[in-house]
């Protein structure tokens, strides 16, 4: 029991971590600088950390800026106000994060003016959906050696959407 909890807490703390300082003060408001040498080394623990839902820097960044510069518009990626609820916004919001990850559209050069940190091989690996199928066997595979009974499974949604409703787009 201690290790799925300590599991949990660990899995959950570090994605919130590495979502805060690296996706949001570093890729989206660049509040802070680094050597490419660090850069890369809290791109890869936010990938880790983040695992089955790991959001790309870069499409994380102009979502986020997006957000501020149309903050409650309607070019505001997810403004609660223009949805009838937060499931369709989520899904309008997914989309543009999507297409901005497989290059189907481009951002305005607003929001790219600044530096984004790109790492496109780890981006391709980590935004892959085999990659986060096996990110979820992993989670599963701890669950099934570590949970002393079956009721702790209730947490592995936790895991596979670590954080998606503040981490996921802004």
């Amino acid at each position: 029991m201690l290790l799925i909890l300590l599991f949990f807490f660990v899995h959950w703390f570090f994605s919130l971590f590495f979502h805060s300082f690296f996706l949001h003060r570093y890729a989206s408001h660049q509040m802070y600088t680094t050597s490419k040498r660090w850069e890369k080394t809290f791109y890869f623990l936010t990938w880790f950390f983040q695992g089955s839902s790991f959001l790309v820097p870069r499409a994380y960044a102009v979502l986020h800026r997006m957000h501020h510069t149309y903050s409650d518009t309607e070019k505001d990626p997810h403004s609660p106000h223009f949805f009838k609820d937060i499931y369709h916004m989520m899904l309008h919001t997914a989309k543009i994060f999507s297409a901005f990850v497989t290059g189907k559209n481009l951002p305005d050069p607003q929001f790219t003016k600044e530096y984004i940190p790109v790492w496109d091989k780890l981006d391709k690996i980590g935004h892959h959906n085999f990659t986060r199928f096996l990110f979820t066997v992993f989670y599963v595979a701890f669950y099934f050696i570590f949970a002393p009974s079956y009721w702790w499974f209730l947490l592995l949604p936790v895991h596979f959407l670590m954080g998606a409703d503040t981490r996921r787009y802004c």
